[in-house]
């Protein structure tokens, strides 16, 4: 077979060629515009929820804090509680003393000790060592000055020492019995205290013989014991109470109804009375 000859192709036109030849136009754009700011948003106040709904997510979150809460509030009421009712019978306490004391008018007991007897006195003369036999005889002389308030009291013990430049000498003791104090009575109280070979140096001796020959001899007499005070029916509870005589006198020879007394002092729960 015969091929077939191949088509020539077409002659271009002028305004082809023309256009191929040209350049492109080139793309023109538009200028971009920013867009408007939009205005700030209104801000809206934030409300706190509900006291009781607040109350409630908490005690759903964490109910053992819940208990605590009210077992801390229940220990305070208590404590309240307790404080007002102590604040009361303190008030109550303070004003019945008031109107007992303006009722009353209570004074204290007075206390005198008479001079000190001495039924046995002896003073060993030694060079080495000298010894002391001594037997005192104490009685003590109690005024209750109140018409409506008697006192009360208990068993005690009395100590008899001898006041020197050196230091006292203590004498010995005695049991002393308890008594009861009525209103607008003297009561006398009195033990016997004796010491034996209590040993002394000879100058102490020496100073003892010669006050006793003179009949200057210094007593201290000390009463530890309990009191309680009584007004009609009503008792009081006993407390400790001192009395401290630190005045004593030897008595003179032929004691008489006229010697002079020391007065005593009284201490109550260790506060002078």
């Amino acid at each position: 077979m015969d091929d077939k000859p191949s088509l020539a192709p077409k002659p271009k036109t002028k305004a082809a060629v023309a256009a191929a030849a040209a350049p492109a136009p080139a793309r023109t754009t538009a200028p971009l515009k920013k867009p408007p700011l939009a205005p700030p948003p209104q801000m809206i106040p934030l409300k706190p929820p509900p006291a009781h709904h607040y109350r409630q997510q908490r005690g759903s979150g964490a109910p053992r804090k819940r208990h605590r809460s009210g077992s801390g509030c229940s220990g305070r009421r208590v404590c309240c509680l307790a404080t007002g009712f102590l604040l009361l019978a303190l008030c109550l306490a303070v004003a019945a003393a008031c109107l007992a004391y303006l009722c009353y008018h209570p004074r204290p007991p007075s206390f005198h000790l008479q001079p000190v007897s001495t039924t046995r006195f002896r003073v060993g003369n030694s060079s080495a060592v000298s010894a002391m036999d001594v037997t005192a005889a104490v009685k003590v002389v109690s005024w209750n000055p109140n018409d409506k308030i008697a006192f009360e009291y208990g068993d005690g013990e009395g100590r008899v020492s001898l006041a020197d430049s050196d230091g006292d000498i203590t004498l010995g003791w005695a049991p002393v019995g308890g008594f009861e104090h009525g209103a607008r009575r003297v009561a006398v109280v009195g033990f016997v205290a004796a010491a034996k070979g209590v040993v002394v140096d000879e100058a102490v001796a020496a100073r003892v013989r010669d006050g006793y020959r003179r009949r200057r001899l210094a007593f201290k007499v000390v009463v530890d014991t309990h009191m309680g005070v009584r007004v009609g029916a009503v008792r009081t509870g006993m407390v400790p109470v001192r009395l401290s005589c630190d005045d004593g006198v030897m008595a003179p020879r032929g004691v008489s109804a006229g010697s002079p007394m020391s007065r005593c002092q009284v201490y109550l729960l260790r506060m002078t009375w």
